[in-house]
């Protein structure tokens, strides 16, 4: 049976902390011995390669299900707090764990005199001291560069990791519009502070929707946020009607929980529209990635047009054209008719997406 995209988002995650624990942890011995002109012990390598799974499948364990793999919503020194006693105990268990193991005796089990000694020994070291103060650092440098690489996306966050300043470069890409409906009506209904925790545990529905369909949010205003995809990513999968889709899921989903919490549930609707475009970095201090082009603007031109025709998923022609065949999820297309947007000199036709009732239920 297929696992699910979110099992396999969250399976990346934890293989993202096991790597970064066996390149931490093996790389920080092979130092040590490098400085102290040891050679290189191999009992003791496979030892750190033990350690670094232990670290890394806890160290994971801890982001992604305990955590959920969100924001942390505690007070700062409150979560400082609590990631850095997480650290110390993790690391000083596996160190004990690794201990033990390698001293296990036939017929004493795990735990031994032999054992215990080895371990209280190992602490006294103050080499073992100066790589519980280096784990616990490299600990927090992991989980940073996840929370930059999670905040800014795959491009942003390597061209920022390599000191790469983005030259503007033309590229093929799918922007999908997504905006929720009645926002105005929302806010005054729910009043600002309230209007603001909704939008949060709706944006991060999305951000994951769209992570799992290897798709980036280029842009979040307000009650609206631009998706995109490569459009040589999308020739053999739709990925964007994948997305349309399962966000609906998510939303259908977890409605009775927004209920219970806010009082309403979120709805959307979404333009999708493909084309060239110029992408470049902007700005000097707080520079950010920018997308320059009608593609953009054509976009947010045809999502405005759902209410119009009472549609929630629409797509031009363009877009319509090279997006494989079947639709996925039993997606049926409807042709519109031509509409003269703001903006363009010439009319474009628009196709809607909508779901057999079959389907639906």
């Amino acid at each position: 049976m297929a696992i699910s995209r979110q099992t396999e988002r969250k399976f990346r995650a934890v293989c993202y902390y096991v790597f970064c624990w066996i390149l931490a942890a093996v790389g920080t011995d092979v130092l040590i011995m490098y400085a102290q002109h040891a050679q290189i012990d191999g009992v003791h390598l496979l030892q750190m390669l033990q350690f670094a799974l232990f670290m890394g499948l806890s160290h994971g364990v801890y982001d992604i299900l305990i955590l959920k793999d969100e924001m942390d919503c505690r007070a700062v020194w409150k979560a400082l707090m609590l990631r850095s006693a997480y650290f110390i105990s993790a690391i000083s268990s596996s160190i004990i764990l690794c201990t033990l193991l390698f001293r296990i005796k036939d017929g004493e089990g795990i735990v031994n005199e032999d054992g215990l000694a080895s371990v209280i020994a190992e602490f006294r070291d103050p080499e073992t001291q100066v790589r519980i103060f280096l784990f616990f650092t490299l600990a927090n440098l992991i989980t940073f560069i996840r929370s930059v690489h999670k905040k800014f996306g795959t491009r942003v966050f390597w061209n920022t990791l390599l000191g790469k300043s983005q030259e503007p470069l033309e590229e093929n890409l799918i922007f999908m519009f997504i905006d929720l409906k009645n926002s105005t009506e929302l806010a005054e209904e729910l009043g600002h502070v309230t209007y603001s925790n909704f939008m949060k545990d709706y944006y991060k529905l999305l951000s994951n929707c769209c992570e799992e369909n290897q798709g980036e949010i280029y842009q979040i205003a307000g009650d609206g946020a631009f998706l995109t995809w490569p459009m040589s990513a999308c020739r053999t999968k739709a990925r964007p009607v994948d997305c349309f889709y399962d966000f609906n899921e998510c939303l259908e989903k977890i409605a009775p929980k927004f209920i219970k919490k806010y009082g309403r549930a979120p709805k959307f609707k979404a333009g999708a529209h493909c084309g060239t475009v110029i992408s470049t970095e902007v700005g000097n201090f707080g520079s950010e990635m920018a997308y320059h082009g009608d593609v953009l603007n054509t976009t947010s031109r045809i999502q405005s047009l759902c209410a119009k025709l009472g549609q929630e998923f629409l797509i031009s022609e363009d877009l319509y054209a090279m997006l494989p065949r079947p639709l996925p999820h039993g997606y049926m297309s409807k042709k519109e008719g031509f509409f003269e947007l703001r903006g363009k000199k010439h009319e474009i036709l628009i196709f809607s997406l909508q779901r057999p009732l079959t389907s639906l239920k």
